[in-house]
């Protein structure tokens, strides 16, 4: 098994090249590649997307030249995240789904076969209410990506997810029940989609749901194929590295991950709240830290 990280907040601040070696250096052998983000739905928001508003001979050489840096630097693209956020697919379904199909094909072109697209959380989806609609608009959405999927051979790996209710606590939505991502790879019948657990979701919304993390791996079972790991707690959607709050068994978690038989990377999804209150300076060391708290769990050290 091997140990991953996102890049985003450390592209944005090292670069690159700069963030590829300090993630080999540290001990890390893959990333999940973000390629978009979140997006509202402004205009102004998608001008800001990486390579958007390029050709797609740029884009093609914009995302080869990416897969090169990371070949050099021994780090393998294990998963890319696409463009996800309710609100842009609200305002703009068609440029939504257009953007999300630019993503399947660049995640082709970095060498990688799987891709973290999220559910959408439609209006009023929150535990079961509305149900039906949001499994209608989903299975519709996954379904016109299907000849995309075939076309590049990639896999679209699907994320549980929460939502705030009126009183600003985190609740259930759509695939927060493992039992809901299942059903949905089962009604979509392919191959081509998988399953993305979010620890740290599972982690939220078990109060409701009654599922431990390492009860939802364990149903999941063999659907898993990537992983974002990280810690929260209470209301808050950390995405900070484990044992800093105490809040999730993460001895359970390495048990389920090797009972369902999961080979592949084990990937932290950290960013700003972790790395940001560190100097530059001590980033790298930051980094040796987690990829050893990694290894620890998946007991490869």
């Amino acid at each position: 098994m091997k140990i991953s990280i996102c890049n985003g907040e450390l592209e944005a601040r090292f670069g690159l090249e700069n963030t590829f070696k300090m993630m080999k250096a540290a001990g890390f052998d893959a990333v999940d590649f973000g390629l978009m983000g979140y997006w509202r739905g402004t205009d102004e928001e998608v001008k800001k997307f990486r390579c958007y508003g390029m050709s797609d001979e740029e884009k093609r050489a914009y995302y080869l030249g990416i897969k090169e840096i990371a070949d050099r630097n021994g780090i393998e693209i294990g998963q890319t995240h696409a463009i996800f956020g309710n609100p842009g697919f609200l305002k703009n379904p068609e440029l939504y789904e257009k953007l999300t199909r630019e993503n399947i094909w660049a995640t082709n072109l970095l060498g990688c076969k799987y891709t973290v697209i999220h559910p959408i959380a439609t209006p009023g989806r929150i535990y079961d209410e509305k149900y039906d609609e949001c499994h209608k608009v989903n299975l519709e959405f996954y379904r016109k990506l299907l000849p995309d999927l075939e076309k590049y051979d990639v896999k679209i790996a699907i994320e549980p997810m929460w939502v705030y209710d009126a009183e600003k606590n985190i609740r259930p939505t759509v695939c927060s029940r493992p039992e809901e991502i299942l059903q949905f790879i089962e009604e979509l019948g392919s191959e081509h989609f998988c399953s993305c657990p979010d620890l740290g979701h599972f982690a939220l919304t078990a109060q409701d749901t009654g599922d431990t993390v390492g009860g939802a791996l364990r149903k999941l079972g063999s659907a898993v194929k990537v992983i974002h790991a990280h810690e929260t707690t209470n209301n808050l959607d950390a995405h900070t590295k484990p044992f800093t709050y105490g809040s999730m068994d993460w001895k359970d978690i390495g048990d389920a991950i090797r009972e369902i038989g999961y080979d592949g990377n084990f990937n932290f999804e950290v960013g700003g709240n972790y790395f940001k209150h560190y100097p530059d300076n001590l980033v790298p060391e930051a980094l040796r830290h987690l990829a050893e708290i990694g290894k620890a769990i998946i007991g490869e050290k």
